[in-house]
């Protein structure tokens, strides 16, 4: 197996590999998702672009500056328990599957200038087979080693979510100049007398946020970032309490309430 060496994967990938027409000509991508390989993450990146649709089930928060900041979709109270995947690796119906995931395990890359992309597949998420290992495989080249249309869609979802990426560290270079994110721990009683801190995130300060200049202020409701603001704080709002309930259902133990502190 040829796997680029890289200085740090992509979180979740396990490794990358190139994927070139004379190579994987005659191979195909499976169609049937499995999300196992996140069963035990408690958190998922997610793009600016996704907030209202994330919002409706996931509190959305920041990872530590350490980590570059990224927005993420807390996805469990618990270490090693993601609420959303069950034993057949299958996410939970009906509820939004961040793009971060639905790009697995493919990835784009591109140079420094920002000019040309490399793209690259995680070899062990076992998703690109040979055509004849697997019948109902998507053909990624025609005969000509041309991309086919399985291909093509995964690029251009591919280029979609890069470019939310470079959106969002717009929008986290903003919150980061100016100050407004900071620590916070979830205290959670997941059952009498049984609790649990879940940390390592941050949120809006909104009274820092609401100092803001007028001039400043304005500048983020034209840019979109005022909106993204309020609905990281609804989401907060409304799905802590979400979590809990999954949790109740999946370890059958008493509902009781958590927040941030």
């Amino acid at each position: 197996m040829n796997t680029l060496s890289m200085p740090s994967l992509p979180m979740f990938y396990r490794g990358l590999q190139s994927l070139e027409p004379k190579r994987h000509w005659g191979f195909g991508v499976r169609g049937v998702s499995n999300f196992s390989a996140v069963a035990k993450a408690n958190a998922v990146p997610l793009g600016i672009s996704e907030f209202a649709l994330a919002a409706r089930s996931y509190p959305i928060v920041f990872g530590p500056a350490v980590s570059a900041g990224i927005p993420v979709a807390v996805t469990a109270l618990v270490e090693g328990q993601n609420l959303f995947v069950d034993a057949d690796g299958q996410w939970l119906p009906e509820t939004y599957i961040p793009g971060y995931l639905r790009r697995y395990p493919f990835w784009m890359r591109v140079d420094d200038e920002g000019r040309s992309a490399s793209f690259f597949f995680d070899p062990y998420a076992e998703k690109i087979v040979p055509l004849e290992c697997d019948a109902t495989a998507r053909p990624l080249f025609d005969f000509r080693g041309q991309p086919n249309t399985a291909l093509g869609e995964i690029v251009n979802f591919c280029r979609q979510c890069l470019q939310d990426e470079q959106m969002t560290q717009r929008f986290m270079a903003a919150l980061e100049r100016e100050r407004l994110l900071v620590q916070r721990q979830a205290h959670i009683e997941l059952a009498p007398g049984q609790y649990y801190e879940l940390g390592g995130f941050r949120v809006v300060d909104m009274d820092a946020y609401h100092r803001l200049p007028d001039a400043t202020l304005a500048d983020w409701v034209r840019q979109g970032y005022a909106a993204l603001i309020a609905v990281h704080q609804w989401s907060m709002t409304h799905n802590w309490q979400h979590l809990l309930a999954l949790h109740q259902q999946q370890t059958s133990s008493p509902l009781t309430q958590t927040e941030p502190a």
